[in-house]
């Protein structure tokens, strides 16, 4: 079913033949990849890691191009100019750690890309709860114990599944897609997020929290492509930035006093720092 959708809403939104891919090593952008395949687009993957540091996001993103016979095209991000890159993603609106965080590389990313559209799995996260809050507020009984009972007792705090999901989808959230759009527009691309499509949300949104991720994490997209299960073990939800080290990159800010010149503990509130200073808040 998914892969049906996938695959009809990439006809309708990409009319060109060849397709740029932000690839990882989840199932997200491997999925939506696939589904550009199997309708006939030559897919041309692009992926990622920082300098010095091979990710496992990367590492698997290049063998399963190379198993499915697309064209790879990595970008190896460095990571001597974070200064300079701070105060643009300061002057793009960036407002969270993880804004900051989520749309770096690809200031080094769109660049390489000649392709006009470019088709990521952007979104996907949202609809199955796979932060550990999620986990434990919506999961099984195996769920911490305390946690629950935390929001037992305080029921102005608890949110439905589908609330909790609306939540994830407003502009401001969303992994910093509203930032990450800045880029595109930068250099005047146009950016395909099929899971954040209508039919998609309302296929999603008729499961529960169980169903999604039971007895696997993400199943009903697993087992909608055999070349995903054919191809061995993949790993479960990672953020993007978490994965490529991107977070331990920026901590080194907090050493820098024209980064951190109010001599903050956290990026979160260097962050918040930069982005009061920059739009007088």
């Amino acid at each position: 079913m998914i892969d049906t959708l996938l695959c009809n809403i990439i006809k309708n939104q990409i009319p060109t033949k060849k397709c740029a891919v932000l690839l990882s090593g989840g199932v997200d952008s491997l999925s939506v990849a696939l589904a550009a395949h199997n309708v006939g687009k030559e897919v041309i993957a692009y992926s990622f890691h920082l300098e010095g540091n091979e990710s496992y996001d990367f590492k698997t993103a290049q063998k399963f191009s190379e198993q499915m016979g697309w064209t790879f095209k990595p970008t190896i991000v460095p990571t001597d100019n974070l200064e300079e890159d701070w105060h643009t993603l300061v002057k793009m609106g960036c407002k969270k750690k993880t804004h900051f965080e989520c749309v770096f590389p690809f200031l080094y990313v769109y660049p390489n890309i000649t392709e006009e559209y470019i088709l990521t799995g952007w979104g996907a996260d949202g609809y199955f709860g796979v932060s550990k809050k999620a986990q434990m507020r919506y999961g099984s009984e195996k769920g911490n114990k305390r946690y629950k009972d935390f929001f037992k007792n305080t029921p102005h705090n608890i949110k439905t599944f589908d609330e909790a999901r609306d939540i994830y989808f407003l502009p401001d959230n969303s992994a910093g897609l509203k930032w990450h759009n800045k880029v595109v527009e930068l250099f005047d691309k146009k950016h395909i997020t099929p899971y954040l499509h209508s039919t998609v949300k309302d296929y999603f949104y008729g499961f529960n929290w169980e169903q999604l991720n039971k007895p696997e994490q993400k199943h009903h997209i697993r087992n909608a492509f055999p070349e995903l299960l054919n191809f061995g073990k993949i790993r479960k939800h990672t953020n993007l930035h978490l994965g490529a080290g991107v977070d331990k990159l920026f901590e080194s800010l907090l050493n820098n006093s024209k980064v951190n010149y109010n001599n903050r503990k956290r990026m979160m509130d260097v962050s918040k720092d930069w982005y009061k200073k920059e739009f007088k808040i």
